[in-house]
């Protein structure tokens, strides 16, 4: 009788190993990360993730305090979390000059871009002033939608040009940068007549932080808002120097490598009326540190315009389209 048990027992303790190794749990899908505000909607919930929208209300909803349906919202303007739209950059470029804020009122789905970066992510931003340079300033988000509830995960202050804009997320360092490509046009149906810039903007924790360019011992050498192509004037009379700057963006793990190439167009040095070119180009590299944004060097355009001061003045320039 003892025996049976024993071999019953041994059985059943077999048995019962079989089954908890049939049952062990299936790895399961990371939870969201903690988000800084979310909201509840079931607009577009039957379409698939991939594909799923929101309309320019819901977006606003999410993101700006105190947003009402007839597009006022809180001022100054305000994001969910409760912090303002502070600009803290561009403190020591020679290139972009301070732009005059215009009077802003109201936001309407104009004043929204959203970019889907695949899956349930959505890189948002919510325009909240704009400038008489053609930049405009607001809150960004990085969201992801998850059920009925939309997630803001990282979230900040962007200010960069709009018409054409195109915002996207890069992978370098060992880090996350932003960067919001745009133009400004004296004719947004002629490309002939735009600039175009990428403003660069670093992920720290969960917060886009606007930041300018720096040295390795931390001095300010210039903007995070570069000039990809554009065209400008200096001076004036026999000093009037024009001139063309172009920029190219490469980025990988060390980095941003920003390729350069300036152009200057001035009169004869004979005293004549005819003009000769002058050709600059150089590469400089961009990487993120301790929330800082390191350049190894002043752009080509900074560097040049600074040349041209004449004794303690500045001289008169104009980036234009």
């Amino acid at each position: 009788m003892v025996r049976i048990v024993l071999v019953g027992a041994a059985i059943s303790a077999w048995a019962a190993t079989g089954c908890a190794a049939r049952r062990q749990p299936q790895p399961q899908t990371p939870p969201p990360a903690p988000a800084i505000c979310t909201m509840t909607t079931n607009v577009g919930a039957l379409q698939p993730v991939e594909e799923r929208a929101l309309p320019a209300s819901r977006w606003f909803s999410l993101l700006l305090y105190g947003y009402l349906p007839t597009g006022a919202f809180t001022r100054p303007a305000t994001d969910c979390a409760g912090r303002r739209t502070d600009w803290p950059a561009d403190r020591c470029s020679v290139w972009p000059a301070p732009a005059s804020p215009l009077p802003t009122q109201f936001v309407t789905a104009a004043d929204l871009l959203v970019e889907n970066l695949g899956g349930s992510r959505r890189l948002v931003w919510a325009i909240t002033e704009r400038f008489a340079d053609g930049q405009a300033q607001g809150f960004v988000a990085l969201t992801q939608f998850d059920g009925q509830v939309v997630r803001a995960h990282t979230l900040g202050v962007l200010r960069a040009h709009t018409t054409r804009a195109r915002l996207h997320l890069e992978k370098i360092g060992g880090g996350t940068l932003l960067v919001a490509e745009g133009d400004s046009c004296t004719s947004p149906q002629d490309q002939s007549t735009c600039l175009r810039t990428a403003r660069l903007v670093p992920v720290v924790g969960d917060r886009f932080i606007p930041v300018d360019l720096s040295d390795a011992a931390g001095k300010c050498v210039g903007s995070t808002l570069l000039l990809l192509k554009g065209r400008g004037t200096i001076g004036q009379g026999r000093g009037r120097r024009d001139f063309q700057f172009e920029s190219a963006l490469t980025y990988s793990a060390e980095g941003v490598a920003v390729h350069e190439q300036l152009v200057v167009e001035e009169p004869a040095r004979d005293g004549s009326a005819g003009t000769f070119l002058r050709r600059v180009q150089g590469e400089r590299r961009v990487h993120p540190q301790a929330g800082a944004l390191l350049a190894t060097a002043p752009s080509i355009l900074d560097r040049w315009i600074g040349s041209q001061k004449e004794g303690d003045q500045p001289p008169r320039t104009a980036v234009r389209q």
